[in-house]
Protein backbone atom coordinates (compact mmCIF):
# COMPACT_ATOMS: atom_id res chain seq x y z
CA UNK A 1 0.00 0.00 0.00
CA UNK A 2 1.37 3.15 -1.09
CA UNK A 3 2.49 5.40 2.02
CA UNK A 4 0.11 8.75 2.16
CA UNK A 5 1.64 12.22 2.16
CA UNK A 6 2.71 13.33 5.44
CA UNK A 7 2.44 16.87 5.97
CA UNK A 8 4.10 17.42 9.00
CA UNK A 9 7.70 16.75 7.33
CA UNK A 10 9.58 19.18 5.92
CA UNK A 11 6.89 21.83 7.52
CA UNK A 12 9.74 24.14 8.41
CA UNK A 13 10.17 25.00 4.87
CA UNK A 14 6.73 25.63 4.26
CA UNK A 15 6.52 27.33 7.06
CA UNK A 16 9.34 29.99 5.94
CA UNK A 17 8.26 30.06 2.67
CA UNK A 18 4.99 31.49 4.08
CA UNK A 19 7.12 34.28 6.19
CA UNK A 20 8.80 35.52 3.29
CA UNK A 21 6.06 35.61 1.05
CA UNK A 22 4.15 37.57 3.88
CA UNK A 23 6.54 40.07 4.64
CA UNK A 24 7.18 40.63 0.90
CA UNK A 25 3.28 40.85 -0.34
CA UNK A 26 3.47 43.74 3.28
CA UNK A 27 6.14 45.73 2.16
CA UNK A 28 5.16 46.12 -1.29
CA UNK A 29 1.63 47.09 -0.31
CA UNK A 30 2.22 49.42 2.01
CA UNK A 31 5.19 51.26 0.11
CA UNK A 32 3.06 51.66 -3.02
CA UNK A 33 -0.30 51.45 -1.76
CA UNK A 34 -2.39 53.82 -3.92
CA UNK A 35 -5.53 55.63 -1.79
CA UNK A 36 -8.57 56.54 -3.34
CA UNK A 37 -10.25 60.19 -2.08
CA UNK A 38 -11.65 58.64 0.71
CA UNK A 39 -8.62 58.21 2.75
CA UNK A 40 -6.39 61.36 1.45
CA UNK A 41 -7.13 65.24 0.74
CA UNK A 42 -8.13 66.60 -2.40
CA UNK A 43 -7.99 70.10 -3.84
CA UNK A 44 -10.00 70.66 -6.82
CA UNK A 45 -9.97 73.75 -9.30
CA UNK A 46 -11.43 74.65 -12.28
CA UNK A 47 -10.95 78.12 -14.39
CA UNK A 48 -12.42 78.88 -17.35
CA UNK A 49 -9.85 79.80 -19.26
CA UNK A 50 -7.57 77.25 -21.36
CA UNK A 51 -3.83 77.47 -20.46
CA UNK A 52 -1.02 75.67 -21.43
CA UNK A 53 -1.21 72.35 -19.30
CA UNK A 54 2.75 71.32 -19.05
CA UNK A 55 3.28 75.34 -18.00
CA UNK A 56 0.73 75.17 -15.45
CA UNK A 57 1.44 71.95 -13.55
CA UNK A 58 5.36 72.66 -13.85
CA UNK A 59 4.24 75.72 -11.95
CA UNK A 60 1.87 74.23 -9.76
CA UNK A 61 4.90 71.52 -8.95
CA UNK A 62 7.56 73.85 -8.40
CA UNK A 63 5.48 75.58 -5.51
CA UNK A 64 4.64 72.46 -4.06
CA UNK A 65 8.41 71.31 -4.24
CA UNK A 66 9.05 74.56 -2.47
CA UNK A 67 6.39 73.96 0.06
CA UNK A 68 6.09 71.42 2.93
CA UNK A 69 3.92 69.11 0.96
CA UNK A 70 5.31 65.77 0.58
CA UNK A 71 4.49 63.18 -1.97
CA UNK A 72 1.90 65.12 -3.65
CA UNK A 73 0.34 64.17 -6.84
CA UNK A 74 -1.26 66.86 -9.41
CA UNK A 75 -3.52 66.41 -12.01
CA UNK A 76 -3.89 69.18 -14.67
CA UNK A 77 -6.38 68.13 -17.50
CA UNK A 78 -8.31 70.29 -20.04
CA UNK A 79 -12.19 70.06 -20.33
CA UNK A 80 -14.37 71.82 -23.19
CA UNK A 81 -13.52 74.91 -22.08
CA UNK A 82 -12.65 74.70 -19.05
CA UNK A 83 -8.96 73.31 -17.57
CA UNK A 84 -9.18 71.20 -14.21
CA UNK A 85 -6.81 70.93 -11.58
CA UNK A 86 -6.50 68.47 -8.92
CA UNK A 87 -3.91 67.92 -6.31
CA UNK A 88 -4.27 64.98 -4.10
CA UNK A 89 -1.45 65.20 -0.67
CA UNK A 90 -2.38 64.41 2.76
CA UNK A 91 -1.11 66.47 5.23
CA UNK A 92 -1.64 66.66 9.26
CA UNK A 93 -4.71 69.33 9.21
CA UNK A 94 -7.25 70.16 7.43
CA UNK A 95 -6.52 74.01 7.74
CA UNK A 96 -3.17 73.80 5.79
CA UNK A 97 -5.43 71.90 2.81
CA UNK A 98 -7.75 75.02 2.71
CA UNK A 99 -3.77 77.19 2.93
CA UNK A 100 -2.97 74.95 -0.39
CA UNK A 101 -6.56 75.81 -1.65
CA UNK A 102 -6.17 79.36 -1.19
CA UNK A 103 -2.64 79.69 -2.39
CA UNK A 104 -2.84 77.39 -5.96
CA UNK A 105 -5.60 80.56 -6.06
CA UNK A 106 -2.88 82.98 -5.46
CA UNK A 107 -0.35 81.03 -7.89
CA UNK A 108 -2.95 81.33 -10.92
CA UNK A 109 -3.31 85.15 -10.01
CA UNK A 110 0.38 86.05 -9.87
CA UNK A 111 1.32 84.15 -12.92
CA UNK A 112 -1.37 85.75 -14.83
CA UNK A 113 -3.13 82.23 -15.45
CA UNK A 114 -6.18 83.71 -14.98
CA UNK A 115 -7.30 87.59 -14.74
CA UNK A 116 -9.60 87.21 -11.52
CA UNK A 117 -10.95 85.48 -9.37
CA UNK A 118 -14.03 85.27 -11.14
CA UNK A 119 -12.60 82.98 -13.64
CA UNK A 120 -12.57 80.23 -11.07
CA UNK A 121 -15.37 78.32 -11.31
CA UNK A 122 -15.30 75.21 -8.99
CA UNK A 123 -13.60 75.29 -6.47
CA UNK A 124 -13.80 72.18 -3.33
CA UNK A 125 -11.70 70.62 -1.07
CA UNK A 126 -12.26 67.09 -0.09
CA UNK A 127 -10.99 65.57 3.35
CA UNK A 128 -11.09 61.91 3.77
CA UNK A 129 -14.05 61.90 6.42
CA UNK A 130 -15.23 58.84 5.35
CA UNK A 131 -11.68 57.02 4.89
CA UNK A 132 -10.69 57.93 8.60
CA UNK A 133 -13.79 56.88 9.97
CA UNK A 134 -13.52 53.36 8.44
CA UNK A 135 -9.82 53.22 9.19
CA UNK A 136 -10.94 54.23 12.59
CA UNK A 137 -13.60 51.51 12.87
CA UNK A 138 -11.41 48.55 11.69
CA UNK A 139 -8.39 49.45 14.15
CA UNK A 140 -11.37 49.21 17.04
CA UNK A 141 -12.84 46.02 15.07
CA UNK A 142 -9.56 44.33 15.23
CA UNK A 143 -9.06 45.12 19.00
CA UNK A 144 -12.40 43.71 20.10
CA UNK A 145 -11.98 40.73 17.83
CA UNK A 146 -8.64 40.01 19.11
CA UNK A 147 -9.20 40.41 22.82
CA UNK A 148 -12.72 38.15 22.24
CA UNK A 149 -10.73 35.29 20.77
CA UNK A 150 -7.77 35.68 22.94
CA UNK A 151 -10.80 34.48 25.74
CA UNK A 152 -12.21 31.97 23.41
CA UNK A 153 -8.78 30.50 23.29
CA UNK A 154 -7.94 30.83 26.52
CA UNK A 155 -10.88 29.13 27.83
CA UNK A 156 -11.76 26.72 25.37
CA UNK A 157 -8.40 25.00 24.98
CA UNK A 158 -7.54 25.09 29.01
CA UNK A 159 -7.92 21.48 28.78
CA UNK A 160 -4.90 20.43 26.80
CA UNK A 161 -2.79 23.08 28.51
CA UNK A 162 -0.18 20.87 29.86
CA UNK A 163 0.51 19.87 26.33
CA UNK A 164 0.45 23.05 24.33
CA UNK A 165 -0.29 26.31 25.90
CA UNK A 166 -3.51 28.61 24.64
CA UNK A 167 -1.45 31.12 23.94
CA UNK A 168 0.56 29.51 21.84
CA UNK A 169 -2.12 28.65 19.69
CA UNK A 170 -3.94 32.45 19.87
CA UNK A 171 -0.92 33.81 18.73
CA UNK A 172 -0.48 31.33 16.15
CA UNK A 173 -4.11 31.98 15.02
CA UNK A 174 -3.33 35.78 14.59
CA UNK A 175 0.47 34.91 12.77
CA UNK A 176 -2.65 32.94 9.65
CA UNK A 177 -4.61 35.85 9.95
CA UNK A 178 -1.84 38.16 9.12
CA UNK A 179 -0.49 35.94 6.33
CA UNK A 180 -4.26 35.61 5.10
CA UNK A 181 -4.76 39.34 5.10
CA UNK A 182 -0.97 40.15 3.53
CA UNK A 183 -1.65 37.72 0.56
CA UNK A 184 -4.49 39.55 -0.91
CA UNK A 185 -2.69 42.83 -0.28
CA UNK A 186 0.41 41.72 -2.13
CA UNK A 187 -2.11 40.76 -5.14
CA UNK A 188 -4.25 44.27 -4.65
CA UNK A 189 -0.65 45.69 -5.00
CA UNK A 190 -0.38 43.71 -8.49
CA UNK A 191 -3.46 45.27 -9.97
CA UNK A 192 -2.37 48.61 -9.07
CA UNK A 193 0.52 48.56 -10.66
CA UNK A 194 -1.36 46.66 -13.80
CA UNK A 195 -4.01 48.96 -14.01
CA UNK A 196 -3.19 52.46 -12.22
CA UNK A 197 -6.90 53.47 -11.94
CA UNK A 198 -7.35 50.91 -9.11
CA UNK A 199 -6.82 52.21 -6.01
CA UNK A 200 -7.68 51.02 -2.24
CA UNK A 201 -11.44 52.26 -0.68
CA UNK A 202 -14.02 51.56 1.41
CA UNK A 203 -14.84 48.25 -0.77
CA UNK A 204 -11.03 46.93 0.12
CA UNK A 205 -11.37 47.51 3.56
CA UNK A 206 -14.60 45.58 3.77
CA UNK A 207 -12.84 43.02 1.90
CA UNK A 208 -10.01 42.66 4.14
CA UNK A 209 -12.09 42.59 7.13
CA UNK A 210 -14.18 39.99 5.77
CA UNK A 211 -11.39 37.71 5.26
CA UNK A 212 -10.02 38.60 8.96
CA UNK A 213 -13.32 37.46 10.03
CA UNK A 214 -13.00 34.11 7.78
CA UNK A 215 -9.27 33.23 7.98
CA UNK A 216 -9.12 32.62 11.35
CA UNK A 217 -12.41 30.12 11.26
CA UNK A 218 -10.90 26.88 9.25
CA UNK A 219 -7.95 26.85 11.56
CA UNK A 220 -9.78 27.14 15.20
CA UNK A 221 -11.76 24.11 13.57
CA UNK A 222 -8.87 22.27 12.95
CA UNK A 223 -7.17 22.76 16.76
CA UNK A 224 -10.70 21.93 18.01
CA UNK A 225 -10.19 18.90 16.05
CA UNK A 226 -6.62 18.17 17.70
CA UNK A 227 -7.92 19.40 21.23
CA UNK A 228 -10.95 16.48 21.03
CA UNK A 229 -8.19 13.78 19.81
CA UNK A 230 -5.45 14.99 22.32
CA UNK A 231 -8.46 14.64 25.24
CA UNK A 232 -9.11 10.95 23.51
CA UNK A 233 -5.90 9.59 23.88
CA UNK A 234 -4.91 11.73 27.42
CA UNK A 235 -4.79 8.15 28.78
CA UNK A 236 -1.86 6.44 26.36
CA UNK A 237 1.46 6.49 27.47
CA UNK A 238 3.10 7.14 24.43
CA UNK A 239 1.03 9.44 22.75
CA UNK A 240 2.57 10.59 19.34
CA UNK A 241 1.59 14.05 19.21
CA UNK A 242 2.45 14.40 15.36
CA UNK A 243 0.29 11.46 14.56
CA UNK A 244 -2.61 13.53 16.36
CA UNK A 245 -1.89 16.33 14.22
CA UNK A 246 -1.97 14.46 11.41
CA UNK A 247 -5.18 12.80 11.49
CA UNK A 248 -6.81 15.92 12.67
CA UNK A 249 -5.88 17.63 9.73
CA UNK A 250 -7.26 14.62 7.82
CA UNK A 251 -10.65 14.21 10.06
CA UNK A 252 -11.71 17.93 8.84
CA UNK A 253 -10.24 17.75 5.70
CA UNK A 254 -13.30 17.21 3.62
CA UNK A 255 -15.04 19.61 5.85
CA UNK A 256 -12.11 22.83 4.87
CA UNK A 257 -12.59 21.96 1.05
CA UNK A 258 -15.93 21.81 1.09
CA UNK A 259 -16.32 25.44 2.71
CA UNK A 260 -13.00 26.31 0.31
CA UNK A 261 -15.72 24.77 -3.22
CA UNK A 262 -18.66 26.61 -1.85
CA UNK A 263 -16.84 30.11 -1.21
CA UNK A 264 -15.68 30.17 -4.54
CA UNK A 265 -18.76 29.50 -5.76
CA UNK A 266 -20.57 32.24 -4.34
CA UNK A 267 -17.78 34.43 -4.90
CA UNK A 268 -17.10 33.54 -8.76
CA UNK A 269 -21.31 34.52 -9.04
CA UNK A 270 -20.53 37.98 -7.24
CA UNK A 271 -17.75 38.28 -9.80
CA UNK A 272 -20.00 37.61 -12.88
CA UNK A 273 -22.80 39.88 -12.30
CA UNK A 274 -20.83 42.34 -9.84
CA UNK A 275 -20.12 45.91 -10.55
CA UNK A 276 -16.03 46.78 -11.04
CA UNK A 277 -16.26 47.43 -7.08
CA UNK A 278 -17.66 44.20 -6.42
CA UNK A 279 -15.13 42.43 -9.16
CA UNK A 280 -12.47 43.69 -6.99
CA UNK A 281 -14.38 42.39 -3.85
CA UNK A 282 -14.60 39.22 -5.13
CA UNK A 283 -10.91 39.06 -6.35
CA UNK A 284 -9.61 40.00 -3.34
CA UNK A 285 -11.71 37.30 -1.50
CA UNK A 286 -10.28 34.78 -4.30
CA UNK A 287 -6.90 35.81 -3.51
CA UNK A 288 -7.55 34.72 0.41
CA UNK A 289 -9.29 31.38 -0.19
CA UNK A 290 -6.01 30.38 -1.92
CA UNK A 291 -3.83 32.14 1.12
CA UNK A 292 -6.63 30.96 3.92
CA UNK A 293 -6.63 27.26 2.65
CA UNK A 294 -2.78 27.17 2.34
CA UNK A 295 -2.21 29.06 5.90
CA UNK A 296 -4.69 26.28 7.73
CA UNK A 297 -3.38 22.95 5.80
CA UNK A 298 0.46 23.87 5.77
CA UNK A 299 1.11 26.69 8.78
CA UNK A 300 -1.31 26.96 11.35
CA UNK A 301 -1.01 23.43 12.97
CA UNK A 302 2.30 22.43 11.66
CA UNK A 303 3.65 25.69 13.04
CA UNK A 304 1.81 24.84 16.68
CA UNK A 305 3.51 20.99 16.63
CA UNK A 306 6.51 22.26 15.89
CA UNK A 307 6.30 24.68 18.77
CA UNK A 308 5.63 21.87 21.11
CA UNK A 309 9.48 20.83 20.56
CA UNK A 310 8.50 17.12 19.83
CA UNK A 311 8.80 16.69 15.96
CA UNK A 312 13.20 15.65 16.95
CA UNK A 313 11.38 13.13 18.92
CA UNK A 314 9.06 11.65 17.26
CA UNK A 315 10.18 12.24 13.79
CA UNK A 316 11.00 8.29 13.42
CA UNK A 317 7.42 7.30 13.95
CA UNK A 318 5.73 9.61 11.95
Amino acid sequence: MRPRFNIIKNSYYRVLFAAVLMIISRFLFIKNAQFSEEFTWWVNIGISTTVNIDNLKNSIQEYINSSDYKNAKIFVEKWESETKIKINTRVESDEKVADLSENIENLLLNQNYISSPAEITTQSVIWPSIGDYMQKAAKNAVIIWLIFMAIYMLISFSSIRKSISPTTLAGITILTMLFDVSIPAGAYWLLMIIDPTIQINTVFIIAILTTMGYSINDTIIIFDRIRENMQNKWWTKDIIYGKIFEDSLRQTMRRSIGTTVSTFVVVLSLYLIGTWDIKLFAFTIWIWIIAGSYSSIFIAWPLAYLMMWRYKKEKGKL
